[in-house]
């Protein structure tokens, strides 16, 4: 299936009116863990990698395993043209390493700040077993991720400090058009912000401004300054931050800044996997452009998301008929559960056909009435 049609598929659309960026947003969290993961769909059928989440044996978890596989394998996905390492911390590269094991990646861009953790280590070894081409990214590179894209380097820059790995993570600015995503890795206010900020001032950077910002260091308190959102003015903000997370990520300082802007804000410890996809012109949250349904009635809704041994989905009375027909999609088109019913709710214990369950990854709930009455809602499933 060609990436055009992959991606309509994941949205149930009919129609499209040109082909999207769509960027997903990978839920790292399980038990303790956090991070960041993103895969990048380019217009042209490109896949690209930002981080990859952690991997740990207290609990044993493998993000690269547990989430992102699951969801390039939903998309039909065997090869990544690139991966960006941001910085060397283990809840971003961690999961990398069972990646660069599974699939075949052409490119891997990595900030040169060697910790010294086995961790790091274990993805330089990765790197070298997959035969990828490893290039350091400073200020001022570009990337070429296809035509219509611009895809800028903003950091870091020499010398690295030593002190604060944080500080080293490359931050991206992805354009499509008239539309621009900011990924801030964990980039802090004070030695790292600033910086930008400064190189931004004379002149040394174009423009920093986004509509969607990745904020950085999981929402923390230490980055996300009232003058970096000035700067980059955006309209909707992502968190990548794991529920159970035991530093209080998102902390309450940087949400309240982010709502003092009238910036949408969308988490992965309350929504799980999301993606956002954009025509060049405008966003869309969870459909793409020339997909969904207008009007969505706000009562359908599937709970808990992200979840793990269940979900329920409810939705009001609708008008059209007494009798409903629910599906839930997987992200390769495929129908893997089918149901109707005259209630005005399900609730489904995940399992399949044969006595499987349905394996982690974004799905979408499909609602229609007999009155040609018919709604989307997605959800997440986690292990």
């Amino acid at each position: 299936m060609s990436s055009r049609s992959l991606l309509l598929a994941l949205a149930l659309a009919s129609a499209a009116a040109s082909d999207p960026l769509t960027v997903f947003f990978i839920d790292p969290g399980y038990a303790d863990y956090s991070g960041d993961a993103m895969l990048v769909r380019t217009p042209s059928g490109g896949c690209y990698l930002i981080d990859g989440g952690d991997h740990g044996s207290d609990p044993f978890w493998d993000c690269g395993e547990s989430r992102v596989l699951p969801l390039l394998d939903s998309l039909g996905i065997s090869h990544l043209d690139g991966i960006v390492a941001t910085h060397p911390h283990s809840d971003h590269i961690g999961g990398l390493i069972s990646v660069l094991e599974a699939v075949t990646v052409d490119s891997v861009w990595d900030s040169g700040f060697d910790s010294g953790s086995f961790v790091y280590g274990e993805f330089i070894d990765a790197v070298e077993a997959c035969g990828s081409g490893l290039r350091i990214l400073r200020r001022g590179d570009s990337l070429d991720w296809g035509p219509g894209l611009s895809v800028q380097v903003l950091h870091p820059v020499d010398p690295l400090d030593p002190g604060n790995i944080n500080n080293a993570s490359i931050v991206l600015r992805l354009s499509y058009l008239d539309v621009s995503f900011l990924f801030a890795g964990d980039l802090e206010t004070e030695g790292g912000e600033d910086v930008v900020l400064e190189a931004l001032a004379l002149g040394l950077i174009d423009s920093i401004a986004s509509d969607v910002l990745k904020v950085g260091h999981h929402g923390s308190y230490s980055s996300t300054s009232t003058q970096w959102l000035a700067a980059v003015s955006p309209d909707w903000a992502a968190i990548e931050v794991g529920a159970g997370n035991p530093f209080g990520h998102p902390h309450g300082e940087v949400i309240a800044r982010l709502m003092g802007r009238d910036i949408d804000i969308f988490r992965t410890d309350l929504l799980g996997t999301f993606f956002i996809s954009t025509d060049g012109d405008s966003l869309y949250f969870q459909s793409l452009p020339g997909g969904g349904t207008p009007g969505d009635p706000p009562g359908f809704v599937a709970y808990p998301s992200p979840c793990s041994d269940h979900v329920t989905f409810r939705w009001p009375a609708s008008g059209g008929s007494p009798t409903y027909t629910l599906r839930v999609v997987n992200l390769s088109g495929e129908t893997v559960m089918n149901r109707e019913t005259g209630d005005l709710s399900v609730e489904w214990d995940l399992s399949l056909d044969g006595g499987s369950l349905a394996s982690p990854g974004l799905y979408a709930a499909v609602l229609e009435d007999g009155g040609g009455g018919r709604w989307v809602e997605y959800f997440s499933i986690v292990r």
